[in-house]
């Protein structure tokens, strides 16, 4: 099949990338705002004024939408950011697609959606308030042009080299901090998930999207939680060292997420996926990858 990814230089999707091309016929394309160095066997299209025609000559069969702009604040300059990455460049693809007969549209959500992890879409940043707005965008489109549209939510991710630092990645500095890292009080609880486990989901569900039902959610995390003070304890035990945070210097937000577990049961059901990668063991495999340079995934 031809592929079509957006976000193709995060860190979702160069995994994805490299596991795709190793492991799959599929062709692959990716819209880039820059030039960039992929994998050879992809194709990358500028995001420019000729994306439609372009799309016209490579005829996706799935779009998988990764591309964002990630950030818990909502300044002024953030703002429009979040506006133009998370609901302009989205709106301006799906109608470039217009012109092509698409199967399935991916759209890479976040569990921020779901402040308090019901299944409910109440968004707990701004961010992930244009994540939960482009949604309609999305369907409108679907609806118009007769595509399945299908949702997957990553819940907390880690593992390999990421394009920007997260809470998994802070933790592990302060192993070598000079001066306790400020963090806060710790007491979140997040569902984490490794990213080998998350690429193979992706696998899955390029195979298996024919068994989902149009605008089902999936999901994407271990269904296990635990609070980042049981995360740093167990970095110390894995590394007999001790971090040097500073719990509860920054104060709680006045919105934040406090606890989100990813409901999996179905996909299993659906896909035959499940996670293999435990807490403890993507921490190990975290950590061997810092003294060894991310040689390994």
């Amino acid at each position: 099949m031809n592929i079509l990814l957006t976000g193709a230089t995060g860190y979702v999707g160069r995994n994805l990338i490299s596991y795709l091309v190793n492991s799959s016929d599929h062709k692959l394309f990716a819209i880039t705002r820059r030039e960039v160095e992929l994998d050879s066997k992809v194709v990358v299209i500028k995001d420019d004024d000729n994306l439609e025609d372009e799309i016209i000559k490579l005829q996706p069969d799935i779009v998988i939408h990764l591309a964002s702009y990630l950030t818990a604040r909502s300044e002024v300059n953030d703002i429009h950011q979040l506006i133009n990455a998370n609901i302009t460049f989205g709106t301006l693809l799906l109608n470039a697609l217009q012109k092509v007969k698409i199967k399935c549209f991916i759209n890479v959500g976040s569990f921020s959606e779901y402040h308090f992890s019901d299944g409910n879409l109440n968004p707990t940043y701004l961010y992930a308030a244009t994540k939960t707005a482009f949604r309609s965008i999305l369907n409108y489109y679907a609806a118009l042009n007769n595509f399945k549209v299908v949702h997957v939510i990553p819940y907390t991710i880690y593992g390999g080299q990421d394009t920007q630092k997260k809470i998994i990645d802070i933790l592990f500095d302060a192993i070598h901090a000079t001066e306790p890292v400020k963090i806060s009080e710790g007491l979140q609880y997040l569902d984490f998930i490794y990213i080998s486990d998350l690429i193979n989901f992706f696998h899955k569900l390029i195979d298996g999207f024919e068994k989902i039902d149009h605008n089902d959610v999936l999901h994407l995390g271990t269904g296990k939680v635990h609070n980042l003070r049981e995360v740093a304890a167990k970095i110390e035990e894995i590394t007999h060292s001790k971090l040097k945070l500073d719990w509860g210097a920054y104060p709680p937000r006045l919105r934040d997420t406090v606890y989100a577990n990813a409901p999996i049961g179905k996909l299993k059901i659906l896909l035959n996926w499940e996670p293999e990668i435990t807490l403890e063991k993507g921490l190990i495999l975290k950590y061997k990858q810092l003294q060894n340079g991310y040689s390994e995934r």
